[in-house]
């Protein structure tokens, strides 16, 4: 009964927690001018935030309270206890073998399968910020970004490499952050094996756990668990996880770990701000256990990090990259939010489905952290906090944008949580039928453990595709098939005749400026933006409207393109001053339809 009465409360509580759903509502600002799902249907976006967050916690504290209550003896002073393990050079060599393959995989793709038609509106997003990063003289004052200064001019990084940049070579380049992130997973894995003190079949339980998590990095996959964004958050835990297991920390781990405060925020808006909650709760829990010296290089590393960039970075910068930041962050719930369905509703089975993942991510949480209270470190318990903590955190972005790509692009952490709960309990489950006595020999034995991590490797990385690793021999001629490719392959006939159109159009213009989605347009005819506003969504009323304006005013550009079939955001609803504007002062001078260049009076 000790066991199942915790589940039959978190039963209830889930069950009250549904009922309270449309109970929990904000009122709506009225003075909001954002036109978005949110402002039509009247929501206040903090509704979708507190209803997870109460959805997720309440059944969770339910299970936590009579878990206790009925598992009194598990309360225990040992629950503080520090246990600092030594590495297994078994796993070491294993992990070595892991990163490998993973590097094998890489080497082997066939990138005929990644030379579809471009995205011009998320592509362009990076073709076109890294053009003005070349081509305009300020950073936030010549572009606004998207994403973020450096996520949005990824391309700046790896033009140095090529030295070019094409539609290729961005695809290109994601797919090496998708090899660093696999081999960011393998590290992370290695390091949460690491703080297991208890578990004798180590090797097995970190081939079952990291051949699992290394599903949800993605080659093929349009938006994977964790995809090229998402490499600065496993950096920082990688970093984190090594500061909490090591008694004696490298001085320059622990300073970057503070600087990422800074750096994470300088490529992503939204990644920056999540690391930097994560960051706190690692300082409180090295503050907790009185790791002082750790705590104050961290925070040394913080506060120097900042204060070279406040001094270094010109007035005018500074402002606008402010100005940006709090802009993404107060517009982008009303912009782009779609309200988060009533779990076991109606079409909300995905919805439902995600939120109690976490739930049980926190109840495997729990049973951990007192079930093994003799038998695991502090370290390792923190290990999965510090996990289950940032799955949500990240889950934000899932709440605040409930479609199939956010709701996936946010499931990494909590999937790669329960994956490490499921590997754990198999490998204790089969310990006890003895299953494994039988295998012991065998593995203790270094050269048949390494021959069958070879085999379930190649097993695993090329299970589609056996004869795939043979790739490896033209990879040359593989990477050259991406990188050396000309824009227009990426093209469709319609928008190659639109491009070469508006090209000779412009040919004598400095710059240009389009009031559509199509944010690859400025890159494609090789010209700067004319304002720092190249994805439209970003001109709204009350908020960047007269700036846009009055930029257009002083650049003057002779053409815009004013309408194509990708007008998402509509951005005549949210930038009516603008529209108005441009249809003062433009004619339609070209109908190329869908495309409408004007042309000034």
């Amino acid at each position: 009964m000790k066991k199942y009465f915790p589940w039959f409360f978190l039963t209830i509580g889930i069950f009250l927690a549904t009922i309270s759903w449309n109970y929990i509502s904000f009122p709506y600002d009225p003075t909001n001018t954002i036109i978005g799902e949110y402002s039509l249907k009247k929501i206040n976006p903090l509704n979708d935030t507190v209803r997870g967050l109460f959805f997720i916690f309440f059944p969770l504290l339910f299970y936590l309270i009579f878990y206790l209550i009925y598992n009194k003896e598990f309360i225990h002073f040992k629950i503080f206890e520090e246990k600092f393990i030594n590495s297994n050079s078994n796993i070491n060599n294993l992990c070595i073998i892991l990163i490998l393959f993973s590097i094998l995989e890489f080497y082997s793709l066939d990138y005929k399968n990644f030379l579809g038609s471009l995205d011009v509106h998320h592509e362009g997003t990076f073709l076109t910020a890294q053009m003005n990063f070349f081509d305009k003289e300020g950073i936030w004052t010549g572009t606004f970004f998207d994403y973020g200064f450096l996520g949005n001019s990824i391309g700046i990084l790896f033009n140095s490499l090529f030295s070019e940049y094409s539609i290729g070579i961005q695809r290109f380049s994601f797919k090496i952050l998708i090899l660093l992130n696999k081999i960011l997973i393998i590290l992370i894995c290695k390091k949460i094996v690491d703080s297991l003190d208890h578990s004798n079949h180590k090797e097995s339980f970190f081939l079952i756990f990291t051949l699992s998590a290394l599903t949800l990095a993605s080659f093929y996959e349009h938006v994977t668990p964790f995809h090229q964004r998402i490499f600065l958050f496993l950096i920082f835990t990688l970093m984190s996880f090594s500061i909490i297991l090591s008694k004696s920390n490298n001085i320059f781990i622990l300073l970057m770990t503070g600087a990422f405060s800074l750096i994470t925020i300088l490529f992503y808006w939204d990644i920056g701000t999540y690391v930097n909650v994560i960051l706190f709760f690692v300082l409180i829990y090295l503050f907790t256990i009185k790791r002082y010296s750790d705590f104050n290089k961290i925070l040394i590393g913080i506060i120097f990090s900042w204060f070279l960039f406040l001094i270094l970075t010109p007035k005018n910068e500074l402002r606008e990259f402010i100005n940006q930041y709090l802009f993404i962050i107060n517009i982008s719930d009303y912009l782009i939010g779609i309200e988060y369905p009533e779990p076991f509703s109606n079409k909300s089975t995905r919805h439902t489905k995600a939120l109690l993942l976490i739930i049980f991510s926190g109840v495997f949480l729990i049973n951990y952290f007192f079930d093994n209270l003799k038998k695991e470190s502090l370290q390792s318990k923190f290990l999965l906090f510090y996990l289950f903590i940032s799955s949500i955190i990240f889950f934000k972005s899932g709440l605040m944008r409930s479609d199939t790509p956010h709701i996936k692009y946010t499931s990494g952490i909590y999937t790669l949580l329960i994956f490490f709960f499921i590997s754990y309990y198999f490998v204790h489950f089969i310990e006890k039928i003895k299953i494994l006595k039988k295998t012991e020999t065998f593995f203790k034995n270094k050269k048949s453990l390494f021959i069958f991590t070879i085999a379930v490797s190649y097993l695993f990385f090329f299970q589609n595709n056996y004869l795939a690793i043979l790739n490896i021999f033209d990879s040359s001629k593989n990477f050259q098939m991406i990188t050396k490719i000309n824009d227009d392959k990426f093209l469709s006939d319609d928008y190659q005749k639109f491009i070469k159109t508006y090209k000779d159009l412009i040919k004598d213009e400095n710059c240009v400026q389009q009031f559509t989605d199509d944010n690859a347009i400025p890159y494609l005819v090789n010209k700067p933006t004319c304002t720092k506003y190249y994805v439209n969504a970003h001109i709204i009323q009350n908020w960047t409207e007269e700036n846009f304006i009055e930029e257009l005013k002083y650049t003057s550009p002779n053409y815009i393109v004013y309408s194509s079939k990708i007008n998402w955001f509509k951005s005549r609803n949210n930038a009516p001053n603008a529209d108005k504007y441009i249809l003062d002062n433009y004619y339609l001078f070209k109908d190329l339809s869908p495309w409408l260049i004007y042309k000034k009076n």
